[in-house]
């Protein structure tokens, strides 16, 4: 595992139930909220501060992860994208890295194609079994509450670059 988040240079984010519980709020209005956590997104400051890309890869088409995207300066975004590889696969060519050097946190079978792909697979605690049982490491901690911080740590310490902000 060590060997594996050494090669990383960019981190890859589901968001509904990976940087988010999972859950949807909805007004009478149709007004959609999600929840995010602080530290999962310290995390993320911590990788701009040492130089690990980041990105975010989501199905969902509202504007909610763009503009956690744009408070965290994460370095791509991809929405609406459904099935997903195809997108982030024309990404990582636009940006020369290869599948091997990606970190790729998802919790549910959308998530699968680009788990199997990328050079470290992880998933939240209370990730769908199928997603289990093909990642490289179960978090700790589940979906909107950790498992993005976790990761983060993961890959900054086992390159051995800072966990604090400097």
């Amino acid at each position: 595992m060590l060997n594996k988040l050494k090669k990383i240079k960019l981190i890859a984010m589901d968001v509904d139930g990976t940087m988010t519980n999972g859950g949807l709020y909805y007004s009478t209005e149709g007004l959609a909220m999600k929840r995010f956590y602080a530290q999962d997104g310290m995390g993320i400051t911590l990788l701009n501060q040492s130089g690990i890309l980041s990105a975010i890869i989501s199905s969902d088409m509202s504007d909610i992860p763009l503009v956690r995207a744009e408070r965290l300066h994460i370095t791509h975004f991809i929405g609406g994208a459904a099935p997903k590889e195809p997108t982030f696969t024309a990404l990582l060519q636009r940006i020369s890295i290869a599948y091997k050097e990606v970190a790729y946190i998802g919790d549910d079978i959308n998530d699968i194609a680009l788990l199997e792909k990328c050079g470290f697979a992880m998933c939240p605690a209370d990730a769908h079994q199928s997603v289990k049982d093909i990642a490289d490491y179960v978090s700790k901690f589940p979906g909107g509450k950790g498992a993005v911080r976790e990761l983060c740590e993961m890959v900054l310490l086992a390159q051995n670059l800072p966990i604090v902000l400097i």
